[in-house]
């Protein structure tokens, strides 16, 4: 009986032994990246655009998380919360207090770090310094550098450990490292960003010697779409020696692709999301990325050898892959954080447009500008002047993927709106705001207005200051963007001032959904402004002008019109494009097998007396100032610019 007992106890005492030392363990790794301030519910149009299912957001997210960790802790698993940037740039909620809520946010959820992302910059270090201090989880960077320490940022830590069962854990922090090159100057002062692959290798090393088994790193450079495609462009190129470990920008795949060591790579940077792990065919280094704006969380469980110390392989939570999209059917809100959110959602709201009304800016009255400063040499073309300061003169132009061609395309914008002289130039299609940076220094008698919530491709409102007196600004539909295909409305506030005469006035800059379902977005899109303008007009604000790539035209008829809510409302609102629209040689976008006006400038009741005073519409021909339509084309845009002038009396 004794020898028995003694042989149950051994048999118990190698079971638990093997749990503690030769067991295979979980670590469900939790990402989200790209949440652009989009913690709130909202229908998911995406499955559904007219009748799309709600989505449970943050508050989800919040039941989803907190429920897996009862269930981990429950069966000796562990889980770690990470984010990949870009994080509260893209709603009201974000930015009005410069990522705070979200923070907030975060700390409730217990994340476990997040690296900056590109956008997270864009109101400048000190404004993430600040955001550090609030958050309860470390922030991971190991490529910047702070100017006058020589180091790494206090704020920024390069490197966390973690111990799971018998194995440690290092997480490492990569910052895209071309963020100097796509942002403002001043959002990244005091800073220097280190090349990515050269830091990577460093901090695998650092990890390593620090008794590190394994690797996660968290690095906001993203998984393009068509990965597998750009894969294979990128090995095609990196033979050829175009591509090379020096190279700045690199998405997470040629990265992971140069760098050896690193088991797990989270990422962000591009709101798509993947439903398996991309496995760099060299270096095995597994990455993954989510969706964007918090429409689902990634959860992929990662096993754990005990025995090796390493991963041994990795499972799905559901038979689709890795991505869970927080849909109020499978995932209910947590009551709590979701009448919290709730709330948040409300005041910012009410502050954004409470803000956009706000009337404590007099006008400056300086005198009117004959000639305009230019900072530029290009002096290339006899561009025409076409402002008269009895006028109010305003352009909308598509700048095609803006800068088209780098330098040559800010010489040439500059140079054009420098002599036009024109009191306003609306523009859409910025892609690279640095560029955009660029081309506002060489026009110092110029200032701007913007985007904050664009997902991609900006618009912005360049003005002259001698004339126009900026107000506020405002991107209404920016919680719910999908009919404007992630790029809400630009909405601004302005003062016209000439000697005594004084007008104030709103501008709506947009550029609606091209191509797939276009039709039926850019319908919805204008009946939602339309509704929110009316709404404007009756509260006193009469008088508004919308321009921008209005992406069709006012010739369809029937089901296939887009601009049917402005147009069944004449004695509210009027184009100024219609009275071009039939002639083929005013052609905004002439590449079409019909030349067509895309680019449409519209006006209120507020301005129809000095439309009928003298308003005039055109299409400026810019192949005629450049010399040929391919000139024109490869460095400038394929939309010719639109302009209207009225005249403002006594």
């Amino acid at each position: 009986m004794l020898n028995r007992f003694y042989l149950l106890r051994f048999i118990s005492l190698l079971f638990i032994a093997n749990l503690i030392f030769g067991q295979t363990t979980k670590l469900h790794l939790v990402f989200t990246n790209d949440i652009h301030g989009s913690i709130h519910q909202i229908p998911a149009r995406f499955m559904n655009p007219e009748f799309g299912p709600m989505m449970s957001g943050g508050a989800g997210a919040f039941a989803y998380v907190s429920e897996l960790r009862q269930e981990a802790k429950q069966k000796g698993d562990d889980v770690l919360l990470l984010d990949g940037g870009n994080f509260f740039q893209g709603t009201p909620l974000g930015t009005l207090d410069g990522g705070e809520t979200i923070i907030r946010w975060m700390n409730q959820m217990d994340y476990d770090a997040l690296t900056p992302g590109l956008r997270d910059f864009d109101q400048g270090v000190e404004n993430l310094k600040q955001l550090s201090n609030v958050a309860n989880f470390p922030m991971l960077s190991g490529n910047l550098i702070d100017d006058k320490a020589g180091q790494n940022p206090e704020w920024l830590k390069p490197i966390i450990y973690k111990q799971i069962g018998q194995t440690k854990l290092a997480i490492i922090g990569l910052t895209q490292d071309n963020i100097p090159e796509l942002s403002f100057p001043k959002n990244t002062e005091g800073l220097q960003f280190l090349p990515a692959v050269a830091s990577a290798q460093k901090q695998v090393k650092t990890a390593k010697l620090n008794g590190a088994d394994i690797i996660i790193m968290l690095a906001h450079l993203g998984i393009p779409y068509n990965r597998k495609d750009e894969f294979e462009t990128f090995l095609s190129q990196v033979s050829q020696g175009e591509t090379s470990v020096e190279s700045k920008g690199l998405n997470a795949m040629e990265l992971a692709h140069f760098v050896e060591g690193i088991d797990v790579l989270v990422t962000g940077g591009v709101a798509k999301g993947y439903n398996e792990p991309w496995e760099d065919p060299n270096t095995h280094t597994l990455i993954v990325q989510n969706y964007g704006n918090l429409s689902g969380i990634g959860h992929l469980e990662l096993l754990i050898d005990q025995d090796t110390k390493s991963i041994s392989g990795y499972e799905f939570p559901t038979d689709r892959g890795m991505l869970i999209t927080l849909l109020q059917d499978d995932i209910l809100p947590e009551s709590e954080m979701g009448e919290t959110v709730h709330h948040w959602v409300k005041d910012a709201k009410l502050k954004a447009e409470k803000q956009f009304f706000s009337r404590d800016t007099n006008p400056k009255k300086n005198a009117y500008l004959k000639t305009l400063k230019r900072l530029s040499e290009s002096d290339r073309f006899p561009v025409p002047s076409l402002g008269k300061p009895e006028q109010l003169e305003i352009v909308t132009w598509n700048l095609e993927w803006f800068p088209a061609a780098g330098d040559t395309t800010l010489e040439a914008a500059a140079e054009t709106i420098q002599e036009w002289g024109v009191d306003m130039v609306a523009l859409q299609e910025i892609k690279n705001i640095n560029a955009f940076a660029k081309l506002m220094s060489f026009l110092p008698d110029h200032d701007f207005v913007l985007s904050k919530q664009s997902s991609f491709m900006d618009q912005a409102i360049i003005y002259r200051k001698d004339v126009v007196t900026f107000l506020a600004q405002y991107e209404p539909f920016s919680f719910d963007d999908y009919y404007f295909a992630g790029r809400p409305p630009l909405m601004a506030n302005f003062i016209w001032h000439y000697e005594e005469r004084q007008r104030e006035f709103m501008v709506v800059n947009m550029h609606l959904k091209c191509c797939g379902d276009g039709l039926y977005r850019r319908q919805k899109s204008l009946e939602q402004l339309h509704d929110l303008l009316a709404q404007y007009i009756e509260n006193g604000n009469e008088n508004i002008i919308v321009v921008g790539d209005w992406n069709d035209q006012l010739t369809d008829t029937g089901l296939n019109q887009s601009f049917t809510a402005f147009l069944d409302d004449p004695d509210t609102f009027q184009f100024a494009t219609m009275e071009i629209s039939g002639d083929t040689s005013q052609a905004s976008y002439p590449k079409w097998i019909v030349p067509s006006i895309l680019d449409h400038i519209l006006y209120s009741k507020g301005f129809f007396d000095e439309q009928a005073l003298g308003g005039k519409i055109q299409t400026l021909r810019m192949e005629e100032v450049l010399g040929s339509w391919e000139l024109y084309e490869e460095i400038l845009s394929d939309h010719r610019p639109v302009m209207w002038t009225i005249p403002i009396p006594d």
